[in-house]
């Protein structure tokens, strides 16, 4: 028997309104050996964030009461330099050509389509720490391209954008 104590795995948070999603999610990062905790929408994610202080948040863009982008938004500005340093998967089934580079400008580290793949999912997540955390660390107030003729386009997208650059921070 050793005296070594087991260190204590690294925490998850994941963020996702639909209960399939999160519990999906749970049981794919917890196979890569994240404890998980789920919720519901971007605001009991940062409850959750400030009381785990988690090595990898996984959040959906499209929630209730806050969006994926509202916590990447309070993240990425947030003062601790700890908090903004996480890694943060973003995830959505929002359908917009302009998608990944919306989520780069928020801060997120790498974005993934739904439907989920568990390998492709799980092969990211086993990525994160070998990552650097964030590519960008703060947050960028420009919108830096206009919609082009038959792209798609999801409104959905462009406003929650839009909200987080006019509004900043959602929380602290």
């Amino acid at each position: 028997m050793s005296n070594v104590p087991n260190p204590r795995s690294p925490q998850c948070v994941i963020a996702d309104d639909l209960r399939a999603s999160r519990e999906l999610l749970r049981g794919w990062v917890s196979e890569c050996g994240y404890e998980c905790t789920t919720t519901a929408n971007g605001e009991d994610a940062w409850s959750a964030i400030k009381q785990v202080l988690p090595q990898l948040i996984v959040t959906d863009i499209e929630m209730p009461v806050a969006s994926g982008l509202d916590l990447l938004c309070s993240l990425r500005q947030h003062p601790s330099a700890e908090l903004k340093a996480i890694p943060v998967i973003v995830i959505s089934s929002l359908q917009d050509d302009d998608i990944r580079s919306f989520v780069q400008n928020a801060g997120g580290t790498v974005f993934l389509m739904k439907p989920l793949d568990k390998r492709r999912t799980q092969r990211v997540v086993r990525r994160m720490d070998q990552v650097a955390s964030v590519a960008n660390a703060n947050f960028h107030h420009s919108v830096h391209e206009h919609p082009r003729p038959n792209r798609r386009i999801s409104p959905t997208l462009r406003r929650l954008y839009r909200e987080v650059q006019e509004n900043g921070p959602k929380f602290r």
